[in-house]
C-alpha cells in the first residue's frame, strides 16, 4: 500500500489545509493511492495537487453538514459516545472528523479490509470489514450516530432496503442515521421515474466492485419513506434535506422516535461559484470575474476574501451584483499586483452570511493566470 502525502511539497495544499481545517499542524493529509474518491478527483482536475485540494474541500464540506445534524441532535460533538462512519473509503470525511470526535469513539467500516487497516493505522479510530450482504455484518453494538454518505446511491432495491433495515437497528435510543440518495431530479427527462420508484444503472465509479450489486441508483421521496416505514415497521422518523451533501446528494436524517421535531433542524448549505476569467486591468491591477449561487432561504453572500501567503488582502477592490439567476451573483475582485510574485499563493473564497465557504482557488498566482486568463498575461507581471 503506497500513500500520497503532498503537504510537504505543495505550498498551495499547505495553505489550504491551514485555513480550512479546525487544527491545521495536526491535520493528516495522507492519501492511499487506492482511494477511488482520490482517483477520481485527479481524472477531472488533472494534477494531484489540485485532485488533493478537491479531495479535501469536499471532505470539509461532508463534515460542515454533518456537524449541523449533530451539534442540532446532541448539543455538543463530546456528547457523542459512539459514531459510526459505513462506507468510509479511505477517509476522506474521518480525517476532518476525528478533530471534532475523539478517534477512540469513531468507528469506520468499509468493503475493502484495505481501506479499514489504512484507517486504523493514520487516523486512530476503530474499524469494521464490510460485507457484501447485511446479514453477515459482524457487529451488534448501538451507535449515536450513523453516516452512509453516498452509499445508497449505489445500490439496487433488495440491497437497499435490507442495508437500511441493518443500519437502523445499530441506532441508539436517541441516535440518528444520516445517509444520502441520489433524488430523482438528477435524471434526465428520459429516465424519469416516480417519487415511489427506484431505478438503478449498473455503473459506477468502483473499479473493482460488481456493478450489478453496487452501481448508481436513484430514489423518490416516497420510496425512502415506504422503505423506512417497513424496515422500522412504521417507527422511524426522517426528515429529508435536498441536496445536504455537496450540494449535490439529498441527506435524509432518521431517528426512532420523534425526540424533537425534525423540522427544527435550520440546515444551511454552502455557496457554490465559479471563477470565469481573469484579466490585466490598465491600472495594473488583476481582475477576477466570476459567479457564486446562494440557495439558503434568506442567505446572502458576505464577502469574497482573498489570500496571499495566508494574508488576506485588504485593499483589493470588491463588488458584487445579482445575476440573471436569482440564486446567483456576478462577482469581481481588482487585486493589485505591485508586491504579488508569479509563486506567490493565492487563495480565494466566498463566504455567506451563515458562515460557510466555498474556496474557488488555492494556487500560484502563475497558474491562476494560465487557467483563468482569456490571453496570455503572465509576461506582463
Amino acid at each position: 500500500m503506497q500513500f500520497v502525502n503532498l503537504a510537504p511539497q505543495s505550498l498551495a495544499l499547505k495553505q489550504f489545509i491551514q485555513d480550512q481545517t479546525l487544527f491545521p499542524d495536526t491535520f493528516n493529509s495522507t492519501i492511499c493511492d487506492q482511494d477511488e474518491m482520490y482517483l477520481f478527483a485527479l481524472a477531472n482536475h488533472g494534477t494531484p495537487d489540485r485532485a488533493c485540494i478537491r479531495y479535501y474541500f469536499n471532505g470539509r464540506r461532508i463534515l460542515d453538514s454533518v456537524r449541523q445534524v449533530l451539534k442540532w441532535q446532541f448539543g455538543q460533538l463530546d456528547r457523542i459516545s459512539s459514531f459510526l462512519d459505513f462506507a468510509s473509503g479511505y477517509g476522506r470525511f474521518t480525517r476532518f472528523l476525528v478533530q471534532e470526535i475523539p478517534p477512540q469513539n469513531l468507528w469506520i467500516s468499509d468493503i475493502y479490509a484495505q481501506a479499514v487497516q489504512f484507517q486504523i493505522e493514520q487516523f486512530g479510530v476503530q474499524g469494521i470489514v464490510s460485507t457484501t450482504y447485511p446479514q453477515d455484518y459482524p457487529i451488534q453494538q448501538s451507535f449515536d450516530g450513523i453516516l452512509a454518505c453516498s452509499f445508497f446511491s449505489h445500490l439496487p432495491e433488495t440491497t437497499f432496503l435490507t442495508w437500511l433495515q441493518k443500519l437502523y437497528s445499530l441506532l441508539s435510543p436517541q441516535g440518528i442515521l444520516m445517509f444520502s440518495v441520489h433524488d430523482r431530479d438528477l435524471l434526465p427527462s428520459h429516465l424519469a421515474i416516480s417519487s415511489s420508484d427506484i431505478l438503478f444503472i449498473p455503473n459506477s465509479e468502483s473499479r473493482s466492485l460488481d456493478m450489478n450489486e453496487y452501481g448508481t441508483s436513484y430514489v423518490g421521496e416516497n420510496f425512502v419513506a415506504q422503505s423506512l416505514k417497513t424496515i422500522s415497521q412504521g417507527e422511524a422518523v426522517y426528515s429529508r434535506i435536498p441536496k445536504g451533501i455537496c450540494g449535490y446528494q439529498d441527506l435524509y436524517l432518521v431517528t426512532r422516535t420523534p425526540q424533537k421535531s425534525l423540522s427544527s433542524l435550520k440546515f444551511t448549505h454552502h455557496p457554490q461559484g465559479k471563477i470565469e476569467r481573469c484579466e490585466l486591468t490598465l491600472e495594473g491591477n488583476l481582475l477576477l470575474t466570476g459567479t457564486i449561487a446562494e440557495v439558503n432561504p434568506n442567505g446572502q453572500l458576505d464577502s469574497i476574501l482573498i489570500s496571499i501567503n495566508g494574508r488576506f488582502v485588504q485593499n483589493g477592490l470588491f463588488s458584487v451584483k445579482p445575476h440573471d439567476s436569482d440564486a446567483q451573483w456576478s462577482w469581481s475582485y481588482q487585486l493589485p499586483l505591485a508586491e504579488i510574485s508569479q509563486q506567490d499563493i493565492i487563495l480565494i473564497k466566498g463566504v455567506n452570511t451563515q458562515g460557510l465557504e466555498w474556496v474557488f482557488e488555492t494556487t500560484t498566482l502563475e497558474n491562476l493566470i494560465r487557467t483563468y486568463a482569456e490571453y496570455p498575461i503572465i509576461h506582463h507581471l
